[in-house]
């Protein structure tokens, strides 16, 4: 955790009593921790049952540093859970995230481990959901599906793995033949039956299809759009 600035050290020297736990207005889940009528510190919840403080503890220079750590894992651990709120999130994105939003990386860590160990982060779960949606409703080939889910920080193993799985019972050579029958009218701007043919490749591999899997789709696109042409 890195050094205390000066706007985090408490208004009084201490050891203090804290002679007041008051709960704060507009977040009734934190405290605000008080030496008579001066502020010192706010904490969670968690923290204060945590750390087993109530009013009449000694605020030591010690207990003070503590709360400052476990808070600080407190905004961490709130914000990679919003996060996981929202979509579910490899834990290599997390991690870019939170250290982007300044957080110690060492603390980003141990909070990303703890979400693993309590099952709130699942990089093969997370793996599945992407690769299922961008296979149905963008329909990627399974090539810009695994590379996209490396680039997210999800193992080449685990992406090999799902992608294998949720792509073995399609037909990819179909799709690849709807996708391109659909730009029809585009691909016979090019007169050139073999620049047409290339540019009918080039794009379903800029979708994420395999070399094999293109070769096999283009005798029936070509004969197709000539049909439509």
């Amino acid at each position: 955790m890195p050094p205390m600035s000066p706007e985090d050290q408490p208004a009084v020297e201490l050891p203090v009593e804290i002679t007041a736990i008051r709960t704060q207005k507009k977040r009734k889940d934190r405290f605000s921790l008080f030496h008579q009528e001066t502020f010192l510190i706010g904490v969670s919840g968690n923290t204060l049952a945590k750390l087993g403080i109530r009013k009449g503890t000694d605020l030591t220079p010690s207990l003070f540093s503590r709360i400052q750590q476990d808070e600080e894992r407190e905004k961490v651990r709130d914000y990679l859970l919003r996060l996981l709120g929202r979509r579910p999130h490899a834990a290599a994105e997390l991690n870019i995230k939170a250290r982007q939003k300044g957080y110690d990386g060492e603390l980003i860590s141990d909070v990303i481990d703890e979400l693993r160990a309590k099952q709130y982060l699942d990089d093969e779960a997370f793996a599945r959901q992407f690769a299922s949606d961008k296979l149905e409703f963008r329909q990627w080939g399974p090539v810009k599906v695994r590379s996209a889910l490396v680039s997210k920080g999800v193992s080449a193993v685990v992406a090999e793995r799902v992608t294998a799985a949720l792509t073995e019972d399609l037909e990819l050579k179909k799709i690849c033949v709807d996708l391109a029958l659909k730009r029809t009218r585009h691909f016979f701007r090019e007169r050139d039956d073999y620049k047409r043919r290339k540019k009918v490749a080039a794009y379903l591999q800029r979708k994420g299809f395999d070399f094999e899997t293109i070769n096999r789709a283009l005798p029936e696109i070509i004969s197709r759009m000539k049909m439509h042409g």
